[in-house]
């Protein structure tokens, strides 16, 4: 058996909090989403999608959605809409 992990409603709630502030160091993004325990390795997983940018800033990652972010999740929540899915 093959375990599936389906990481779009963590890209999601990450991409949705962008929408929202538009650029939030990587510290504030995950204490906004402590439910979800995201690491810097989620992150830099959806940069190398190419969903999100990350730059080095003082002491930490600041976090930034890139058009192609703001396009998935705008997909995503309309796909979720057709399923009865928010």
């Amino acid at each position: 058996m093959r375990a599936v992990d389906d990481s779009g409603s963590k890209y999601a709630a990450v991409l949705r909090i962008l929408r929202v502030w538009k650029q939030l160091p990587e510290s504030d993004v995950s204490r906004m989403l402590h439910d979800l325990f995201l690491v810097t390795d989620d992150f830099r997983e959806m940069e190398d999608q190419g969903l999100l940018t990350m730059t080095f800033a003082g002491d930490e990652y600041m976090i930034a959605p890139t058009a192609l972010g703001r396009i998935w999740l705008e997909q995503y929540e309309s796909e979720g809409e057709k399923h009865g899915i928010s």
